[in-house]
């Protein structure tokens, strides 16, 4: 559907829509569509076309308090600038590449309760408020992901949802400035973990699988934080026991007992 765009004097403005021919794909895909601009009864002059992918992230801040709000992040330009002809249709397709770190939404055929992806249009308009049209996607686990969250199931844990975490973390290739969390109940083959928080740092040939254990304290010693990591080279993906690998990591954190 058209959504309106103001125009400088406030009234005939222009409309914009965004249609998506791949609703879904994965990190390190591509999403294409088209953007249509339909002129209003006044000419406009468009600085630029872009689109971008969208996604909620929580900020912690010195205070204690949490904030959640869109980050934008992958941008690309699509057009511009130009002037949009009054009575007009402007058509631009486009296709975006999907950043490798992009939080997945999709896990065998089911959405990961908390995540949430959209494509953004953004459309500069001179002496008006910049309009947008947002679309949601689904990005769907990569091959390695689905391996790691899979053999994590199978070893007892829960899938309880995910969020997105503003910050960086040490000894990974991170590039975007905020990252994705899995987060997993209590596994009855591991019961020293009260919860277990799971991250993928991907890129185009691997990715970090970093695993953070609230390991459960004792008499005299609280509950902590650990944390482990290991490296999945998607061209080992089938030849390596993971399962194996993350009972290891999970035993040198404490998590069996």
């Amino acid at each position: 559907m058209f959504k309106q765009l103001l125009a400088a004097a406030g009234v005939g403005g222009a409309e914009v829509d965004t249609e998506l021919f791949t609703p879904g794909a994965q990190p390190g895909g591509v999403v294409d569509g088209v953007i249509r601009l339909r002129g209003g009864r006044i000419d406009q002059a468009i600085g630029h076309v872009a689109v971008e992918f969208v996604t909620r992230v929580e900020r912690e801040y010195s205070d204690g308090e949490e904030r959640i709000a869109d980050h934008g992040f992958g941008r690309i330009p699509v057009a511009g600038p130009f002037t949009l002809l009054a009575g007009t249709v402007a058509e631009f397709r486009f296709t975006a590449p999907v950043p490798h770190e992009t939080p997945i939404t999709f896990f065998d055929g089911k959405h990961l309760p908390g995540a949430t992806v959209s494509l953004r249009t953004i459309v500069d308009i001179h002496n008006a408020v910049d309009a947008t049209d947002t679309d949601p996607i689904g990005i769907g686990a990569l091959p390695a992901q689905h391996v790691i969250l899979d053999a994590l199931r199978r070893m007892g844990f829960p899938l309880h949802g995910a969020d997105v975490e503003a910050g960086r973390i040490a000894r990974t290739p991170q590039q975007l400035p905020f990252y994705q969390e899995i987060e997993f109940g209590r596994s009855p083959h591991f019961p020293r973990a009260n919860q277990l928080e799971l991250t993928f740092v991907a890129t185009g040939h691997g990715l970090s699988v970093v695993l953070e254990a609230d390991i459960e304290g004792g008499w005299f010693r609280d509950d902590a934080d650990r944390i482990g990591m290991f490296w999945v080279d998607y061209a080992q993906l089938a030849h390596r026991d993971w399962t194996a690998e993350i009972h290891r990591v999970l035993t040198e954190l404490g998590a069996r007992g």
